[in-house]
């Protein structure tokens, strides 16, 4: 499903829990700009999209015929048994809960504004990236932190932002399996993250483009990997990025020729 946010305000961007589709960021006003994700997908994989996700709908119809259209979906990408009670759940479930359980335990062992969350099943997963800030004095800046941009006319949630050697920093967690002790990442990684930086840049006005990271979080042996995304790299996703909102503007936002 498509992402979108109202962006009045470019440095607070409000999620859009209404509005799914570009007719209905239309609708919704000028100020309403597609998510980072959202602009990303218009740039389809030869495999993943046409060979991969037919495949596996096709298997998982023929496996659960009494399952909806909207649940196969989400299992397309596989499944993980969930830590208490080894109930499988699609991948991306499990990712969400990881990535909620670093953001809880940073508001409240960190930055103290959240309550004792308590134990939680999901700590093992998550613990590792507390583990590494302390231990590389890192300055915990913002969780979840929400940016837009004006321009490219896009917005987008970052996972994490701190500071390391008096700069600020972003970082992004990937929960991946077979990773091999490998920090296994993708283009999509680095454009996401990219665009991210340039647009914290522009917002704050920092005299630098933030360096980017990737924490890849094994789904089975709750190791953590991170990879700091090269200038050239970091630079080849901006450009990426942009290309990218410009044709999902063009095609689905504010299209000349109709479908």
């Amino acid at each position: 499903m498509s992402h979108f946010y109202s962006c009045k305000n470019p440095s607070e961007p409000q999620f859009e829990a209404e509005v799914g589709t570009p007719a209905q960021a239309r609708k919704a006003g000028e100020d309403v700009y597609p998510s980072v994700t959202t602009v990303l997908n218009i740039v389809k994989d030869s495999f993943l999209d046409d060979v991969y996700k037919p495949k596996m709908l096709t298997e998982l119809a023929r496996d659960n015929p009494d399952l909806p259209w909207s649940d196969l979906t989400e299992m397309v990408y596989g499944t993980r048994p969930h830590p208490k009670d080894g109930e499988l759940i699609p991948s991306h479930e499990f990712g969400t809960s990881v990535h909620a359980t670093i953001e809880r335990m940073i508001n409240h062992q960190i930055l103290g504004i959240q309550k004792d969350p308590g134990e939680s099943c999901w700590d093992k997963w998550a613990s590792p990236f507390l583990d590494w800030i302390t231990e590389n004095n890192v300055q915990v800046i913002a969780c979840e932190k929400l940016v837009s941009h004006g321009g490219i006319k896009i917005a987008g949630s970052v996972d994490f932002v701190g500071m390391k050697d008096s700069r600020i920093f972003l970082a992004d967690y990937k929960c991946r399996v077979n990773t091999n002790g490998k920090a296994k990442r993708y283009q999509k990684d680095c454009s996401q993250l990219a665009i991210e930086s340039y647009m914290i840049m522009q917002l704050q006005r920092l005299p630098y483009l933030p360096k980017i990271r990737s924490v890849i979080v094994d789904c089975d042996t709750a190791e953590h990997m991170h990879y700091e995304w090269t200038e050239e790299e970091t630079q080849w996703g901006i450009r990426v990025a942009k290309a990218a909102a410009n044709l999902y503007w063009m095609l689905r936002m504010q299209p000349v020729v109709k479908q």
